[in-house]
């Protein structure tokens, strides 16, 4: 019992759980929301995206219905939407929806025009730290329909090296030294520009060598001097330090400490520049001069010069030994030292050196030598027939600006016949670009000099289609970094490279026979090519790209050819026209007959193009019967209707065209849709049409329930009871089969059976069964069955040799009654008192005994005395 109880238990926890189940994935098919890849979209005129939609269940279960969502876009004509891709067709503003299971998301979609190309309006930038205001660039679009505008402010800015600036709506901000790459994007076009931010020409160090004591410290300042002539005047603090001998002598931020004795090399790095300091550190004394870089101009004298020594143990008081010191120069012919000051002789660098006490320090001395120089603007870009003035500053050392010496440099151009420069003056004399250099001393400076170069060309067509004889103009137009446009179709070098196809003179294209060339467009170093195609076909299309006939039909398509030039005409006539399949259909200049059932594929061809049209006769898309189930008794029949679909949507009765087969033929057989039953059982009819098939289940015969009328039967022998059999078939009818089923006794003793009526044998129990098809009933019989059993005697009292006749009455289970003295069973419990046969007993001898009669079951005792 313990274990029956557990097993209950837990079937009813499996049942609990099912259902918990149950719940769960009926949840797990409710959409919570619906999240797509973009909600806002900018593309450009015929380009194209794809947005993926993905379906967040409330189970938290994620499914990817891209496919299954269902697309809208409120303006279809600005952009259109389908399974996920939206395409832009015209310039504006619109709003796509995406809707699945009743969730709906809404996509910002902006189309802007076709971006051609993009312009800064600098090719360089150098941007110094904190510069305020902050350097600002500006992007101009050129697009496709050679319009332009400014969209500084609508372009993604970016820049490759985000240490060293940032750049904001094309404003730059610089944050330390370095170099980078500023990239502007807008549309489907990007343009990048270099940046430097505070990039020195080169670094100038107050002093070259530093001589300390051992424990001292010395503050350095350094110099930086820009490509533009600027400088910094200490960038000590933002420069790298490094020694390359620590235990001598280290440096930060510019100031040098001495720890050890000996010589170390300090190296300041500011950008990409550096600049090195020799140290010399002693115990003892240390060797100074007031100044180490001199710059002077010829004929001049510096000031005076300190050569001065400090002592270890003379508590730092600094000596002045320069009158005890020898002073040599590299070139003396440049400069040389006397009376305590240093005189100019000539241009160009020399080294001053004074000794002393076994120590040495140097003076660099420069004698109007330029360190760099500088040519403002760096470009140009002039038309010809013009003149630009250009300056030229050189940056010396120890100036604190740059100095103009544009009358003092020799000009040179790399290309005489396009540019000439002199005294600073540029002249343009046509189209083409040349390198301009300024030479002062043994320094140099370049100038890149285009003339009636543009950025880009332009056409006002891109792609040019004209008949036979036919002409276009077309129209160039040349944008210039400064942002300026000039129409120069007069001025490019027009050619063509079909000139049999197409020719082209300032711009006017004239088709001469039939084919395709291009066209280009020369200015300066710049080149635009149109394509153009003349009287060449373009498109073949037909005006049905199917059919769906009935054979013996004829229909006509009609084939039209589109040229380049817009044009177009009817070409049935002139096209080459096939079927693939001539049983199934034939044409002729378009015509197009049905021959036989089947398909096939029509196509004409006309100038190397072709078109198809697909052929369907006497095809089905669907099949469709009526009724789809049939239930049929034996013998019985019944009609089947075949409908035909096709892919036009017309329907039509096809029942006697069909092929008709049974899977059970002495089940049911079919002939042109009837059908009719032949013997119990299952069959399956098939009917075939227009390449399509279809089945009809048929049931014969087949009995659901079978019932008798009777429950049970109580008889008595030799009388009869009839039972009645009725067989319900599938689909409701109902049959007396008593007649044709199969009947069977259980104990034909008892009782027997024939078409139903039974017959009582003799007293007992039996079950009568009726079978009809697969189905059968019993029925319970009862044969002599008694209710009562009495004597008309229950107590006799006899003298010996007495007789007496004694009746036995059988009452049955209907009420009625019978006299059973006869066919009773009559014995006596004590032969010798009392003896008995047929209800008649005769007393033997004296004593008592019980004579007992038995008959349908029952038993009756009599209870005899004889004397």
């Amino acid at each position: 019992m313990f274990w029956k109880k557990t097993t209950l238990l837990l079937l009813a926890i499996l049942l609990l759980c099912g259902a918990g189940n149950a719940g769960i994935g009926y949840a797990a098919d409710e959409i919570s929301r619906l999240v797509l890849s973009k909600n806002e979209v900018t593309l450009e005129m015929g380009d194209s995206t794809a947005l993926t939609a993905t379906a967040v269940y409330v189970s938290g279960k994620t499914e990817e219905v891209t496919i299954t969502t269902d697309w809208t876009s409120q303006s279809p004509d600005i952009a259109a939407a389908y399974a996920g891709r939206i395409t832009a067709k015209a310039v504006g503003s619109t709003t796509v929806t995406a809707t699945y299971m009743g969730k709906s998301v809404l996509v910002a979609v902006t189309v802007t025009k076709k971006v051609k190309a993009l312009t800064l309006d600098k090719q360089t930038l150098n941007v110094q730290i904190d510069e305020d205001p902050a350097p600002q660039l500006k992007l101009t679009a050129l697009y496709s329909d050679g319009a332009s505008e400014d969209v500084t402010t609508k372009a993604d800015w970016s820049i490759d090296n985000t240490t060293i600036a940032t750049v904001i709506n094309g404003q730059v901000k610089g944050l330390s030294s370095g170099t980078g790459i500023i990239t502007a994007k807008f549309g489907s076009q990007s343009t990048a520009i270099p940046v430097n931010v505070e990039i020195a020409h080169r670094l100038e160090p107050n002093k070259n060598q530093v001589s300390l004591l051992l424990g001292g410290s010395e503050q350095i300042t350094l110099r930086a001097i820009y490509p533009d002539g600027s400088d910094a005047p200490d960038v000590a603090a933002k420069a790298e330090w490094s020694s390359d001998n620590p235990a001598v002598a280290d440096a930060l931020k510019g100031k040098i400490t001495a720890y050890g004795a000996g010589k170390a090399t300090i190296t300041a790095k500011y950008g990409t520049k550096t600049a090195t300091i020799t140290v010399d550190v002693d115990t003892t004394q240390k060797l100074e001069v007031n100044k180490q870089s001199i710059f002077l101009h010829v004929g001049e004298s510096s000031e005076d010069i300190k050569l001065t020594a400090t002592y270890a143990n003379s508590a730092g008081t600094p000596v002045d030994v320069g009158s005890k010191a020898e002073w040599t120069s590299s070139k003396e012919e440049v400069a040389y030292y006397s009376n305590g000051k240093i005189h100019a002789v000539a241009s160009g660098e020399a080294v001053i050196t004074a000794s002393y006490g076994g120590k040495t320090v140097q003076i660099q001395v420069d004698v109007e030598v330029p360190r760099a120089l500088d040519i403002v603007p760096s470009y140009l870009v002039m038309k010809s027939g013009t003149n630009e003035t250009v300056k030229v500053n050189a940056s010396f050392a120890g100036a604190s600006a740059a100095e103009d010496i544009t009358d003092k440099v020799t000009w040179t151009s790399d290309n005489e016949d396009i540019v000439f420069a002199k005294g600073g003056t540029i002249s343009a004399y046509k189209a083409g670009s040349a390198t301009i250099t300024a030479k002062y001393g043994e320094k140099t400076a370049t100038l890149v000099v285009d003339v009636d170069v543009p950025q880009s060309l332009t056409a006002d067509v891109t792609n040019v289609a004209i008949p036979v004889g036919g002409a276009k103009q077309v129209t160039i137009t040349a944008n210039y970094p400064n942002g300026t446009n000039e129409n120069v179709t007069q001025k490019v070098t027009w050619a063509s490279n079909a000139p049999a196809v197409a020719s082209v003179r300032q711009g006017l294209i004239t088709g001469i026979a039939t084919g395709a060339a291009s066209v280009t467009a020369t200015y300066g170093n710049r080149t635009v090519t149109i394509p153009v195609s003349v009287g060449v076909l373009q498109t073949l299309t037909v005006d049905k790209q199917k059919l769906v006939m009935g054979n013996g039909k004829s229909e006509t398509v009609n084939v039209t050819a589109a040229y380049a030039d817009g044009t177009s005409k009817n070409v049935n006539e002139q096209a080459a026209w096939t079927s693939a399949s001539a049983a199934v259909a034939e044409v002729t200049q378009g015509k197009i007959t049905a021959k036989g059932p089947g398909k096939t594929t029509i196509t004409a061809t006309f100038d190397g193009k072709s078109v198809s049209i697909a052929v369907e006769v006497d095809q089905a898309t669907t099949l469709s019967v009526d009724p789809r189930l049939l239930i049929l008794t034996l013998n019985e029949s019944a009609e089947i209707k075949l409908t035909a679909t096709d892919s036009a949507g017309n329907t039509s009765n096809v029942t006697t065209d069909a092929e008709w087969a049974s899977s059970a033929i002495k089940v049911a057989d079919v002939a042109n849709g009837r059908v009719t039953g032949l013997s119990n059982g299952r069959a399956t009819i098939t009917a075939k049409y227009g390449g399509k098939s279809i089945t009809i289940p048929v049931e014969v015969g087949i009995v659901t329930k079978l019932e008798a009328d009777k429950r049970y039967a109580s008889i008595k022998s030799t009388t009869t009871s009839q039972i009645t059999l009725t067989a319900t078939f599938a689909d409701g009818r109902t049959l007396n089969v008593t007649s044709l089923a199969d009947w069977k006794t259980s104990n034909y003793k008892v009782a027997d059976v024939s078409k139903g009526l039974i017959t009582g044998r003799a007293f007992g129990k039996a079950t009568i069964t009726g079978k009809y098809n697969d189905k059968s009933v019993s029925i319970p019989v009862d044969v002599d069955t008694l209710k009562y059993l009495k004597t008309d005697v229950v107590q006799l009292v006899m003298a010996k040799g007495e007789t007496k006749q004694v009746t036995a009455t059988a009452t049955y289970m209907d009420g009625s009654e019978q006299n059973v003295t006869k066919p009773a069973l009559w014995t006596t419990s004590r032969l010798l008192v009392a003896d008995v046969k047929d209800g008649i007993i005769k007393a033997t001898g004296s004593g008592k005994a019980t004579i007992y009669v038995t008959y349908g079951g029952k038993k009756t005792p009599i209870v005899v005395t004889v004397r």
